[in-house]
């Protein structure tokens, strides 16, 4: 039994004995294709290497003895870099192999690369916060440091660098903010890249939350104005100050109100220039914290009225034989002006006198009348009718005393006049 056991041992011994020799002592020759990291050498400064990292395969001959010795360092794979410029090249693949090995092929025995200049530039930063705190929270402004980081990248994408942020959100929240936060390198079109390296990275940011309600400087509305200005008044122009107040509220609500208004202004009390305090109408949780009252200041200017006189009578002048016959009774007259040189005009004014002394018996038609003299010089006048026709006749001559020389026609004394004289043609009675 004890025999059988040595027996077992020597031949595993010989097996051991017999490949160490086959595979050390005499090994055979083997081939075997290994992929290789490219390394770059002689990298200029400010330049970055597309690709990165390229492998290659590299086919090599050796022993399987020299292939187990040299297992962490097999082959060394490199390109020069040595006085490249920025754009494409193909530079050759140089490899050393481990001792004991061979280089038998490399595919490819050449690279591409391209060589992108890089640009190192400072930037400001910023701080962008959305959200709100909580109701009945306050939060101060953003505190950070440093106040700007350095960038470097490629040139194209650092000449379209537009902000560097650090992004927080205050929504909610009703603890202080005390801790890094990284820098966020926006592009020009709101684009990020991954490319740019920031330094530093983070920054420390402080953001101080309290209890308290904020304030906020709000516009005041344009004020609005009711009824109508007074006759002969309209409104020329308004200023308002100070155009805005501030006011305290609801963090949330306050972030809503954009415009504060007040009371209406009644324009039909206004007969001249005025300035009046306005009463605001602010919502309810809101509170006034401006200690100027908020001014209006009305210009008033004047505005042309009309003015229509009906029923008035015409006056005649004619001899003592003369008999006339107006086509009409009455006239209008509507008159259009300031208020003040309307109300200068008295009833004697309004009068039209009609001159017939002179006029032959007859038909006079389409005689055009015109306005009374006397008018203020500022006023336009238009007479309704606009002509009267008129018949002339003489009186039989009688043994009395001549009539006065003018003589009005019936009147109803509403207002006055002025005298049209007649320039149509007469036509005479033929009898």
């Amino acid at each position: 039994m004890n025999n059988r056991v040595w027996l077992k041992i020597l031949s595993i011994l010989l097996g051991i004995f017999a490949w160490i020799y086959v595979n050390l002592v005499i090994p055979p020759m083997i081939r075997r294709t290994l992929p290789a990291e490219v390394e770059y050498r002689n990298l200029p400064e400010m330049v970055k290497i597309a690709p990165a990292k390229p492998t290659v395969q590299v086919q090599m001959e050796g022993t399987r003895r020299d292939f187990i010795l040299s297992s962490n360092g097999r082959v060394q794979v490199t390109v020069d870099l040595y006085n490249v410029r920025p754009g494409r090249a193909q530079l050759p693949v140089r490899v050393i192999a481990a001792p004991g090995l061979t280089v038998v092929s490399v595919s490819p025995p050449q690279i591409q690369i391209e060589v992108i200049p890089l640009a190192r530039k400072k930037f400001d930063v910023k701080v962008e916060v959305t959200g709100m705190p909580a109701d009945g929270y306050l939060a101060d402004e953003p505190r950070f440091s440093p106040g700007q980081v350095t960038l470097e990248g490629p040139e194209s994408l650092i000449n379209r660098v537009s902000n560097c942020v650090i992004e927080v959100n205050l929504e909610q929240i009703k603890n202080s903010i005390s801790e890094q936060r990284p820098v966020k390198v926006v592009l020009e079109g709101g684009l990020s890249s991954e490319e740019i390296a920031v330094s530093p990275a983070k920054i420390d940011l402080g953001i101080l939350v309290k209890e308290g309600e904020p304030s906020k400087t709000v516009a005041l509305t344009k004020p609005v104005f009711i009824n109508k200005a007074p006759e002969g008044k309209k409104l020329a122009s308004f200023t308002l100050s100070p155009e805005s107040v501030v006011v305290k509220g609801p963090t949330r609500a306050l972030a809503n109100l954009n415009e504060v208004s007040f009371k209406p202004i009644d324009l039909s009390i206004l007969n001249d220039n005025a300035s009046m305090a306005v009463k605001l109408e602010l919502p309810d949780k809101f509170k006034l914290i401006s200690t100027e009252t908020p001014v209006l200041n009305v210009i008033m200017g004047d505005e042309k009225v009309t003015r229509t006189f009906d029923g008035l009578t015409f006056e005649l002048k004619k001899t003592s034989n003369q008999h006339a016959s107006v086509s009409v009774s009455s006239y209008s007259l509507e008159i259009k002006g300031f208020l003040q040189d309307i109300e200068k005009v008295r009833d004697a004014q309004l009068k039209i006198v009609l001159d017939i002394e002179k006029m032959k018996p007859g038909n006079y038609e389409n005689i055009e009348l015109g306005a009374p003299p006397g008018l203020p010089a500022d006023v336009s006048v238009r007479i309704m009718p606009a002509s009267v026709s008129i018949q002339v006749s003489e009186l039989p001559e009688e043994p009395v005393e001549a009539a006065s020389a003018s003589q009005p026609v019936d009147s109803i004394p509403t207002a006055s006049g002025s005298m049209v004289p007649a320039t149509h043609t007469v036509q005479p009675d033929q009898k």
